[in-house]
């Protein structure tokens, strides 16, 4: 039988976690989270030199913005991008440029992305991302 203070702060973590609008993380979220280790895009471009560094709208602007808007709104049929976070499209680009074929474009992204270095698959993410 649980003990009665600890099924009260279970209770009470239980009830912050409602209360600020996070669900209890289930048992892959627990087991998953450690796990990530990669670097992230913000990471990638903070260890280059500050003069080294590619300028995210710019790789937008040339690489991303005929597709997926000025503001990713997405065009015609070309995803929106807004709601991505800045670690998922980075992991996306580069699955593209491995040639991972993912969505509905795939051999259009994986040219799009093909000559880009990973710093600057990075800023395009940092400055389209959320």
């Amino acid at each position: 039988m649980m003990k009665p203070a600890p099924l009260a702060a279970s209770l009470s973590l239980l009830t912050a976690l409602v209360a600020c609008g996070k669900d209890a993380p289930s048992g892959t979220e627990r087991a998953a989270a450690p796990a990530s280790t990669a670097p992230g895009p913000a990471d990638i471009l903070a260890a280059l030199p500050h003069d080294t560094r590619p300028y995210g709208l710019d790789v937008y602007t040339a690489k991303c913005a005929s597709c997926h808007g000025d503001l990713g709104q997405g065009v015609a049929t070309n995803p929106a991008l807004k709601g991505m976070t800045r670690a998922a499209m980075y992991q996306k680009l580069l699955d593209y440029r491995a040639g991972k074929a993912q969505g509905a474009q795939p051999a259009a992204m994986a040219k799009a992305v093909a000559g880009l270095s990973d710093a600057e698959l990075a800023a395009a993410s940092v400055y389209a991302g959320e």
